[in-house]
Parts: C-alpha cells; structure tokens; sequence
C-alpha cells in the first residue's frame, strides 16, 4: 500500500513543474526590467516550430556555387560590408494587446488595397509607428495569438489609417501565402525581429531578417519561403528575396572582441542564418524598436544618432556570410497558379533535411498535453490505491 502511495505522490509532484512552467510567458527571471516586454504571446519566439525562420540550419546544407562572388560583390554597400541593426529608425516597433485595449477601425488608404479597412483592430494608447517613411507598426494580440501588421501606420485626430495593413496567426509560419504582408517579400513584421529578451537570455532562436541596397535584391519573382518580391535589379550577382545567408559556422565568435550581445545576435546568424526579406540601405538587420514603451536597449545594443547599432564593431562583414543553395524564382500572387514549398537543401540529395515532428515528438515538447495524458494515469493509480484498500 506504502508503495502505491508513494507512486502516486511522485506522479502528483513530476506534473507540477510541467504544468506550471508553461505559465511563465516571456522569461522574466535575472531579466534586468529595461530588457523585458509586456507580452506573453511567446514565451521564445514567434510562429510555429515548423516555421522555416525556425529550421536551424544543417551542417550539410548545400550552398550556392557562386556564393564567394555573391558576397564579394555586396561590399559595395551603403554600409561598405558592414552588418548593422536596426533599432531606432527603419525598424519594428510592438506593442502587446488584450481584451481591455480599445479597439479600432483602421482605414487602409493606398489605391490597390484590397480591402477599405481593417475592424476592431486591439491598439495600445502607448502605439506609436516607426518615424521613418515605412512608418512600420505591430500590434500582437495575447489573447487571440493574432499578429496586426501595418504599413505607414499614423494616428489621426478621430482613430488610425495605414497604406496596408495584414494580420497573421502567432500559430502559423510568420509568412503570408496570399504575399499581402506589410514587407516586400510576405515575411510577418515580427518574423526575424531581434527581441531584448532572447538576446537577454543569451539565446536567439530563429533566423534573422535582413535587408540589403536596391541594387543587390533580384528581379523576377521571389524565392521560397518568401510569398512575393519587389526587387528591382538585373545585376547577374544579385539575390532574390528568400534567399537565405549563413554566417561562416567555422567563425570563432567567442575570439571576436565585440560585446556579448553580439556574440549571440552572431551565433544565431551561424545557426538559422538570416533570409532577405526587403530592400534597405546597407547590409541590416531588424530590432524591436522601443519607441512608445518605457523599454531600451541601452547597456545591450548601443545605437549612434540615427538609431543604429554597429555592435559587431567592423569585425563581421558581408563576406564571411555563405549564400545558401537558391530554389527558382517564381511569380507574384496575381500570376501564378499555385506557391511552391519551401526547400532547404543539403549536399546528400539535394532535398529538405528537415521534416514535420512525429506527432509523438510534439506532444512532448507540450507541457499541457503531457499534462492531459498524464492525468488519467494519476486517476488510475487513485482507483487501484481506493480499491486495495477495501
């Protein structure tokens, strides 16, 4: 009887550690309180673990036979080789909503729209858009797991209006399959945004998103898993949108003397790399911009006075990327009759080395289910224990 008592208590106590730490949201613990966002969407990161931002690349990924002429040829930048990030101005700013935020109709006001307005659309009082001329803006609603992009967001005397506006499931791949996303290419805004909390935490567990000069970006259709592209050059060394870059795997990155928010920002470019989602101004990557919130990134991700960051201090540059092996361009929405899917190829046959998770394997990483599953043993053992006592 002893024993049975005793099996019970250890099934009882191995579920509450399950169950409770799915609870926690954004990890707050060591946090210092400047790094941390009013969210718990995600507790690491956005879309589902399927997504291919999500996909760590393989060791035996195939990379593109001219990718030392690819990035050779991008030193010519605006940023001269040079990565940069994003904060201040060109970026994202989010702000988290739930059942109590007021809610409004947003007028989409560009002439192609395709529809007039958005409705009942969660914004924070605090939400203000990016400054710069892409006036970029997320809202992410906990409650519904609802991502709201918009582009040229601007708050009027009587509510809010946008050139284009979107919304996307946190449960889907961050990518828009009918290309209406308020990026060039269908990415989601937050997809491959640098938050201050995973880099907080040390870890960033995603690809990254990347832009680069006009003049690099590909006419002729994206490249999966982008949905659409609005490059617009002819240059034969320049890369689709969709492409996606490694930083060399080989890379001492713990010998660099940059800081350690660097150093993590660069080992997630080792291990999911970063895909071209848009056109910019030198070689960039996108950090949640802080405006409108009591947040910051100072002590983390200093910025100069045009709200970038230049924390790999000249010592990561375009050339030490690799280009991954690009799939086929394809057309935009309005003329193509089916969206093919998206390839990560690998020198032993040239196909996807990664696949959807056995049903099995999905569960387990689930606390709740393992909870729900669990439940019904724990009952059981309550049933035998109550009927050997009689």
């Amino acid at each position: 009887m002893k024993r049975h008592i005793s099996l019970l208590i250890f099934l009882v106590v191995l579920l509450i550690p399950i169950v409770s730490s799915s609870e926690a949201g954004v990890p707050a613990s060591g946090f210092p309180d400047r790094f941390l966002l009013a969210s718990n969407a995600w507790e690491e990161r956005p879309f589902r673990d399927t997504s291919p931002l999500n996909i760590k690349i393989p060791e035996n990924a195939a990379i593109e036979p001219n990718s030392d002429a690819i990035v050779n040829n991008m030193v010519g930048s605006m940023s001269e080789g040079e990565i940069f990030v994003g904060i201040d101005l060109w970026s994202v700013p989010v702000f988290f909503a739930d059942s109590t935020t007021p809610r409004y109709d947003v007028d989409l006001t560009d002439e192609w729209v395709l529809w007039d307005f958005m409705e009942g659309v969660p914004i924070p009082d605090n939400a203000v858009p990016d400054p710069e001329d892409d006036g970029h803006m997320t809202i992410v609603d906990n409650d519904t797991r609802i991502e709201y992009d918009f582009w040229q967001a601007n708050k009027t005397s009587s509510g809010w209006t946008a050139t284009w506006g979107n919304k996307i499931s946190l449960d889907s791949d961050g990518i828009f399959t009918d290309s209406w996303s308020a990026r060039g290419s269908g990415f989601a805004l937050t997809a491959g945004l640098i938050f201050p909390d995973e880099v907080a935490r040390g870890q960033i567990d995603h690809a990254l998103a990347y832009s680069t000069d006009w003049f690099y970006v590909k006419s002729g259709g994206a490249v999966r898993p982008a949905t659409t592209s609005d490059g617009m050059s002819n240059e034969p060394l320049a890369i689709p949108e969709g492409t996606r870059l490694q930083l060399d795997p080989s890379m001492d990155i713990d010998s660099l003397d940059i800081p350690a928010s660097g150093k993590v920002i660069a080992r997630a470019l080792q291990e999911y790399g970063m895909f071209l989602c848009d056109n910019g101004g030198g070689h960039q990557l996108y950090a949640y911009n802080p405006i409108g919130s009591d947040k910051s990134w100072a002590g983390m991700l200093p910025t100069d006075e045009d709200g970038i960051s230049w924390i790999f201090n000249s010592q990561i540059s375009i050339t030490d990327f690799r280009v991954l092996k690009i799939g086929s361009q394809f057309p935009g929405p309005g003329d193509r009759t089916t969206l093919p899917d998206y390839t990560l190829y690998t020198t032993d046959d040239g196909t996807s080395s990664t696949t959807e998770p056995l049903p099995w394997q999905s569960w387990l990483t689930n606390p709740y289910l393992v909870a729900i599953v669990a439940l019904p043993v724990v009952l059981a053992a309550l049933y035998v224990v109550k009927q050997r006592r009689r």
